[in-house]
């Protein structure tokens, strides 16, 4: 393991994120800093390779300001795409592998990308995507395809002289074209700059410096946001980061004890199965010192449990796609509140504002709005829907919550009708939408119940058309061609008629109350 380094207070990589990893060797030296399926990458050779992926991506014409696509699980091939794609001053668009082609589609439509990076099993989809569309220019595959247009770029990559200097972009310039369904139900896509991403992890990091080199475990995607946020943290701090390809509880359970991991950051979906796992007490994970919640409300029971099995102190925050994952969270030396989300992270401010926008005092509820240098410049393209959000550089979150005397944030509701499934986010509308292009349903409903496991599941409750039979097994599969197995509701209910309202909209929270009362929830 590297040595310990005192960590200077600032980073020149606000300008360029792509400088992240040149100071992580100027300050850390040489060491392994990935480790991946028993394979370790060194940070210089995690650089050289990234420098050569920057160069066929300069073949293949991507310049300063465009857009790349990348879609892939959790890999070193993804890392480096992230830095060569910055490395260019081009802005990364990350797609997750698990979504449809008619997820995609929406996604090439809006931001037009030219270029795109996958790997061989994907790359079917991405080609039926762009069928409709016709926006990529180039398909670019790590490794062979079935897909006769796309571009294996293995080869190149091991000829490819490394770029070794970033281009000349300003801290304004797009890093990150994020698409978030949000409550809307239509995808859009949030822009973060290299201010605003570097931003954020300089705020974690002056609320909780890191006292000496370490090892992380990230099993979160990296085309999500708080998976970024974990993975450039870990890069600033000089840890070493254990990435899996996707969490698995069993071999996560394997990494902490193989690699003394000390930094677990999760969702509580994760930490639930890890809880759970018969085989936990055959581990040692004494080297466990911090594990970092985020993604959906952590249940004080599960964190006390987390707590008292682990041994070890349980950080937890709150923050969005649109504030690049960061708004609050706890400094170590304070304890914990129960209920809190902690405090708000240094650079970032708090206001509860009422429906009329004036400051309402402590204990008092009303939306959570945040202004700090991460907060993002827009929704790509939507001028209207950005105005909606940001109202003199605040952000409006949608969110429901109070801060008490002492400036702890807590959260009292969600987004109205987002559906938080083990720390994703879920659009109910884009499932009604799909319900509503079958021909037997007439009106739908899609809610989210608690759940034990997943925070919250998806349920479904349709109105037929009268004189048309359909069974709810029927729609779960006509329903299951269109959005991804996670998305698919797990109960499906059919009734007469949907409460509503005089001008005729449904009421979701009399759906909601009825299921609790009759089903009593997901077992």
């Amino acid at each position: 393991m590297q040595q310990a380094i005192g960590i200077q207070e600032t980073s020149s990589a606000t300008g360029n994120l792509a400088r992240l990893e040149f100071e992580n060797i100027e300050r850390f030296g040489v060491y392994k800093r990935l480790y991946f399926e028993d394979r370790s990458y060194t940070n210089a050779e995690e650089l050289r390779y990234a420098g050569s992926l920057a160069r066929v991506l300069q073949g293949y014409g991507v310049r300063r300001g465009d857009r790349v696509l990348v879609m892939m699980p959790n890999s070193p091939e993804l890392t480096a795409a992230f830095q060569a794609i910055w490395t260019l001053g081009a802005a990364i668009l990350p797609v997750i592998p698990q979504w449809t082609a008619g997820e995609i589609v929406n996604i090439l439509r809006g931001a037009e990308p030219t270029v795109a990076l996958t790997i061989g099993p994907l790359a079917p989809r991405l080609e039926q995507a762009n069928a409709e569309v016709k926006t990529l220019k180039n398909l670019l595959v790590f490794g062979a395809s079935e897909v006769a247009a796309s571009v294996d770029i293995s080869g190149a990559l091991k000829s490819a002289p490394p770029i070794e200097t970033p281009a000349d972009t300003v801290p304004s310039d797009l890093a990150i074209l994020l698409y978030t369904s949000g409550t809307t139900g239509t995808p859009k896509g949030v822009m973060l700059t290299h201010e605003n991403v570097a931003a954020a992890w300089e705020s974690t990091y002056r609320q909780n410096p890191a006292p000496e080199p370490g090892v992380m475990l990230n099993a979160l995607p990296l085309t999500h946001v708080y998976g970024v946020l974990a993975q450039n943290i870990a890069n600033r701090w000089g840890w070493s980061t254990v990435l899996m390809r996707q969490f698995d509880p069993t071999k996560a359970l394997e990494a902490i004890e193989r690699y003394q991991v000390k930094y677990l950051p999760a969702v509580p979906t994760m930490l639930m199965y890890l809880l759970q796992h018969p085989e936990r007490e055959k581990h040692n994970l004494s080297s466990l010192s911090r594990i970092i919640s985020g993604g959906a409300a952590l249940p004080d029971r599960l964190c006390k449990e987390v707590e008292r099995v682990f041994h070890c102190r349980v950080e937890q925050g709150y923050g969005l796609s649109e504030s690049a994952s960061v708004a609050t969270g706890y400094e170590l030396k304070e304890p914990y509140r129960p209920g809190s989300v902690g405090v708000a992270c240094p650079g970032v401010e708090i206001r509860i504002l009422d429906e009329n926008d004036h400051a309402l005092p402590a204990r008092s509820n009303g939306e959570i709005c945040l202004k700090g240098a991460n907060i993002m410049t827009g929704y790509w393209r939507d001028p209207v829907a950005t105005k909606a959000v940001l109202k003199d550089g605040w952000l409006h979150t949608g969110d429901i919550g109070f801060l008490d005397e002492d400036g702890y944030l807590y959260i009292t509701d969600r987004k109205k009708d987002l559906i938080i499934k083990g720390g994703e986010n879920i659009s109910p509308r884009e499932i009604e939408e799909v319900f509503y292009r079958h021909p037997a349903v007439a009106e739908a409903a899609v809610v989210g119940m608690p759940d034990a496991v997943y925070g919250e599941e998806i349920y479904a409750v349709l109105q037929p058309r009268a004189g048309i039979e359909v069974s709810a097994e029927e729609l779960r599969m006509y329903v299951g061609q269109f959005v991804t197995k996670f998305k698919v509701p797990t109960r499906i209910i059919l009734q007469p008629l949907l409460p509503k309202n005089v001008i005729g909209k449904i009421l979701k929270y009399k759906i909601r109350a009825q299921l609790m009362s009759e089903l009593g929830g997901p077992q």
